[in-house]
C-alpha cells in the first residue's frame, strides 16, 4: 500500500531527464502513480489518495524516457535503482514483494543493476534500454512477463541470473549481448522466448537449471558458445534457424519420454509456438522465415557430453563441422538425426554413438555414412598409436583402412570402387609389360598385342602371359620385379573386385 500526496508530489520532476537522485525518481514516479490513478477516477481524498495491495498490480512504475518528434534518445540513469525498486515493495520475511509492473524504457543504466531477493508479482519490461557495468538478478521470482526487448548489455562483465524462478513468460527479443550471460540454478516454470538476439559472448545454462516449460531459440546469432551443464530437461527445446557457433549439451538430465530438444530450421504451419512466434516477430521481419526455411540451421560444432537420452532428441535439417556424443547413451529415450550433416566428428564413439542408434532404427543408409566416418576416426587414433609404438599390426591396419578409402570411401562408391579396381589393374599390367618391350623380346611380345594381353590379365585363371615372361632374356632382377608386379596387379584386382561388390550392395539387407 502506498499514500500519495499531493504536496509532496508537487515537489516531483516533471520529466526523468530531471531526476538526479534515487530520492527525485521517487518523487517523479509517485507522480506518475497519482497520475494513473486518477485517469482511473480514484479520487482524492484532500490532498492524498491511496493505492492499496491489491491495486497496486494494476499501476506501473514507469521509468522512461519519452521520446517526441520520434526522435530516439536514451536517458542515462547514473545511480542505483535498487532502493528504487525496494522502497515500492513490501519486506516480508526475507524477501521484498513488488505488486507493481516495472516497465524500463529509453533509458541507459550506467551504473549496473543488482537485484535480490524480491518477488516480481507484476510484469517487468525492458524496452530499448541499455545496460552497462554488471547486472545481475539473484534469488528472486518473476511471477508475471520478464521482456527484454531492443535492449543492448555492454561495457559490462556479465549479466547473470542465479537461483530464479522464471513463473510466467521470459523473453528476450532484438537484444546485443556484449557481455557473458550466466543462467545459475534456475527453474523455467513459464515459456521462454529467445528471438533475434545476437550473443557475442558465451550464453551458458548451469548448476541444476530446471527447465520445466518450453524454451525456444529463433533465429538467433550465438558467436560464441551456447552451453547447456547439468541442467534438467522435463519438456521441449526448439532451436529454429539459428547461427550458432558451438552448442554444448555436458550431463543433461531428461525427465522422461516426453522431454524433446528439437533443433529443426523449419517452421512448422500448425505448431502451436512457431505460430506464436510469428505473432511476436515484428511485421517487417516476417519476410525473413521465407528465407530461413531455404536453408539449414548453421551450427559450428555441436556437442553432448555424458548424457542419459530418456527423452528424445531431433537433429533436423542441421549441417555441422564438428559433432561429439562422447559419453552419452540412449537410455529408454531416442536420437532422431534427419537431414543431420557431419563434416568431422571429434572422436570414434561419437561415430559410433550415431551408427549403433541409425542401426537400431533399422537406418541402414545413414548407419553406412556414420560407419565410414567412424573408421576415419579410427585410422587418425591408429596413426597416433603408430607414431608412439611403431608397431606393424598397427601399420598394418592403417594401410587396410587407406586402401579401403582409396579404393570405395570406405564402401560407400561402388563406381569409384570400379574404377579404381580398373585403373590400378591397367597401371599395375603396364609396368610389368613394358620390360618386355625391349629390343631381344620385340618378336615374341609385340605392342599390338598389349590390349589383347591386358583382357587376358583381367582373367583370374590365365597366367599364360606369366610363361611367356619367364622365359623371356630379361634379366633376372628385372624378371623378380615384373613377377612381382604381376601379382601385386592381381591380388589388387581381387581386393577392388571384394570392394566393388560391398559398396554395391551396401543397400542390401542383411548387407
Amino acid at each position: 500500500m502506498i499514500v500519495l500526496d499531493t504536496n509532496e508530489t508537487i515537489l516531483s520532476p516533471r520529466n526523468i531527464r530531471e531526476c538526479k537522485t534515487k530520492e527525485q525518481l521517487i518523487l517523479y514516479l509517485k507522480l506518475n502513480l497519482l497520475g494513473q490513478a486518477l485517469n482511473k477516477g480514484k479520487i482524492l481524498q484532500g490532498y492524498s489518495l491511496t493505492i492499496t495491495d491489491e491495486e497496486e498490480k494494476d499501476y506501473t512504475l514507469n521509468i522512461r524516457a519519452i521520446n517526441n518528434d520520434n526522435v530516439e534518445e536514451k536517458i542515462p540513469i547514473s545511480f542505483s535503482l535498487e532502493n528504487v525498486i525496494q522502497y515500492f515493495s513490501t519486506k516480508k520475511e526475507d524477501k521484498y514483494e513488488l505488486n507493481y509492473n516495472i516497465n524500463f524504457e529509453n533509458i541507459i543504466i550506467s551504473c549496473g543493476l543488482f537485484i535480490q531477493n524480491v518477488n516480481f508479482n507484476g510484469s517487468v519490461y525492458f524496452r530499448n534500454t541499455t545496460l552497462q557495468l554488471n547486472v545481475g538478478f539473484y534469488n528472486s521470482n518473476f511471477n508475471k512477463l520478464l521482456v527484454f526487448s531492443h535492449s543492448d548489455f555492454y561495457k559490462m562483465q556479465r549479466l547473470e541470473f542465479d537461483n530464479i524462478e522464471f513463473n510466467n513468460m521470459l523473453s528476450f527479443a532484438y537484444c546485443n549481448f556484449d557481455c557473458r550471460v550466466e543462467i545459475k540454478n534456475s527453474k523455467f516454470n513459464g515459456i521462454s522466448f529467445f528471438i533475434r538476439n545476437t550473443f557475442h559472448s558465451i550464453l551458458i545454462f548451469s548448476k541444476k537449471c530446471e527447465l520445466n516449460n518450453i524454451i525456444c531459440f529463433y533465429i538467433s546469432n550465438f558467436k560464441s558458445n551456447l552451453e547447456f551443464k547439468n541442467t534438467t530437461m522435463n519438456t521441449i527445446m526448439y532451436f529454429r534457424g539459428s547461427t550458432i557457433s558451438k552448442l554444448s549439451f555436458n550431463e543433461i538430465k531428461f525427465n522422461d519420454n516426453n522431454s524433446i530438444l528439437s533443433i529443426d530450421n523449419n517452421f512448422i504451419e500448425n505448431n502451436y509456438y512457431d505460430r506464436f512466434f510469428y505473432y511476436l516477430l515484428e511485421d517487417e521481419k516476417k519476410e525473413i522465415l521465407k528465407d530461413i526455411n531455404k536453408k539449414n540451421n548453421e551450427i559450428n560444432k555441436i556437442h553432448f557430453y555424458n548424457i542419459r537420452i530418456t527423452g528424445k532428441i531431433d537433429l533436423q535439417n542441421i549441417e555441422v563441422k564438428e559433432a561429439d556424443f562422447k559419453g552419452s547413451i540412449i537410455d529408454g529415450g531416442l536420437i532422431n538425426p534427419v537431414n543431420f550433416k557431419v563434416h568431422k566428428f571429434a572422436n570414434r564413439e561419437s561415430a559410433l554413438f550415431l551408427k549403433n542408434e541409425a542401426y537400431a532404427r533399422n537406418n541402414a543408409i545413414d548407419a553406412l555414412e556414420y560407419k565410414a566416418k567412424e573408421i576415419d576416426k579410427h585410422k587418425e587414433d591408429l596413426i597416433k598409436d603408430w607414431q608412439k609404438n611403431k608397431d606393424f599390426k598397427t601399420f598394418g591396419d592403417i594401410l587396410s583402412i587407406e586402401l579401403s578409402s582409396l579404393y570405395s570411401d570406405n564402401g560407400q562408391n561402388w563406381i569409384r570402387a570400379l574404377f579404381m579396381t580398373i585403373a590400378i589393374t591397367v597401371i599395375c599390367f603396364i609396368v610389368f609389360y613394358i620390360p618386355d618391350l625391349t629390343q631381344s623380346n620385340i618378336i615374341r611380345l609385340y605392342y599390338k598385342n598389349l590390349f589383347p594381353e591386358l583382357i587376358k590379365y583381367f582373367i583370374p585363371t590365365d597366367y599364360t602371359l606369366l610363361i611367356k615372361y619367364a622365359e623371356s632374356n630379361l634379366h633376372l632382377l628385372l624378371k623378380i620385379f615384373g613377377v612381382l608386379v604381376y601379382f601385386l596387379g592381381k591380388v589388387l584386382f581381387w581386393y577392388g573386385s571384394v570392394q566393388t561388390v560391398t559398396a554395391f550392395r551396401k543397400f542390401a539387407k542383411g548387407a
